[in-house]
Order: C-alpha cells, then structure tokens, then sequence
C-alpha cells in the first residue's frame, strides 16, 4: 500500500500540473472583442481558481511564499496578460487599459512581425473599429517607431489621421519603463535571432497618443 501509494502520489502532481497548464490555455485563448471587456475578470479569475486549486491540492500545507507569488502572478496577469482581438485584423493587438474604458494600448501580435505597410492599413481599419466601440485614446509604444538612431518619418501617417480628425501626439519615452516587453524582444532579438528585431536599438522607444474624436462628434463634422 506504501508503494501504491507513494505512485499516485508521484504521478498526480505533473497530471495535475498538465491539466492545469491546458485549462488555462484555454481560457487565456478563448477569443475576446473590445465589446465584452469584462472577460478580464473572467480570464483572470479562471486561471485564478485552477492555480490555487492546483497549490492546494500539491501542497495541502500552508505555503505563503507559493500562495503570494501566485497572487502576484494574477495581479501581473490582469494588468499586462489580457488582450482582445479586432474582428477585423489579425496584425494587431488590443490592450485594453484597467483603469480607463476609453483607453487602449496597440501593439503587433506577434513580436517578429515587421513593421510595414500592411501593418498601418490594418491601423486605420483597427482605428474605425475602436471608434466605433466608443474609445477615444489610442496609445502605440514600441521601438519600431526607430530607424538607425532617427524616429521614422510620420508625414503620410499624420496626413491620413488629419483626414479622419485624429490629433497625434508624439514623445520618447524610457526604455526601462517598458521592462516585460524589452526583456521579449532581447528573447527574440538575441536568442531566436528573429531576422526583422537584429537592427532594432531595444534601448530607443517612441510612443505615439491618438486623439480619436467621439461617434457623436465625427457624426456633426459630417
């Protein structure tokens, strides 16, 4: 019996640990619009529950330190973990913003992806869709935005949100505000040696603020 035992015991924890990485996978992929918001709670919360189900059961003794990096894994999780997709374009990432409904973050869905034409025509189709849903700040960070030493020109990307009434603003911020995703891309820029990152200065970041006008506004100025 000591034996029989002393198996289950030996195997439950990494079937525990298997089950639980493929639910929260699931969850954490299960797609979300710029409509349904709340799933932050509902992804966050989900992955949550299995987590500290997962500790209890491993480790049915009180562990603190397990049990606060657990907590400080969800807190990370939903500040920084929780995105939604366009209906309309698959280059492009939302992060929503958990302190303002108006606000989001826009960035590449993948980190490899260079920054091209496409990608800024997919922008101002993503643009009509968010100001549609009622946003009105749209924040785009990246180091991309960079080209040997010099911020890339912005003249035709200014001209066609003029024509659509969106104010751009436009500063340099520090790298090291930015800690999660300089330490992805030195990941994909100096150990996958990702082909597009090898010219990318990781430590020069831009950031560009969109103003777009409300539904009720653009509606008048037609």
């Amino acid at each position: 019996m000591t034996t029989f035992y002393f198996f289950v015991e030996l195997v439950s924890a990494p079937i525990v640990m298997i089950g639980v990485s493929f639910l929260s996978y699931l969850i954490q992929t299960t797609p979300s619009t710029i409509r349904n918001l709340n799933h932050r709670y509902q992804k966050t919360g989900g992955i949550g529950v299995l987590l500290l189900g997962m500790c209890f059961i491993t480790q049915p003794e009180s562990n603190y330190l397990l049990y606060g990096a657990v907590i400080g894994f969800l807190i990370f999780h939903y500040f920084c973990g929780f995105t939604v997709q366009s209906i309309y374009v698959h280059s492009l990432a939302i992060v929503p913003s958990p302190w303002n409904k108006q606000k989001v973050q826009v960035h590449l869905a993948t980190l490899s992806q260079p920054l091209d034409k496409e990608v800024y025509q997919d922008l101002f189709i993503l643009l009509d869709e968010l100001q549609a849903a009622g946003i009105t700040t749209v924040v785009l960070t990246s180091p991309l935005f960079t080209k040997q030493k010099r911020i890339r020109s912005t003249l035709f990307f200014q001209y066609k949100l003029k024509q659509k009434s969106i104010e751009l603003e436009s500063k340099t911020i520090p790298f090291y505000t930015k800690p999660w995703s300089c330490c992805l891309l030195a990941f994909q820029k100096y150990l996958l040696r990702t082909p597009s990152l090898q010219s990318l200065p990781l430590t020069r970041w831009h950031q560009y603020t969109l103003r777009l006008p409300s539904r009720s506004n653009s509606r008048l100025s037609e």
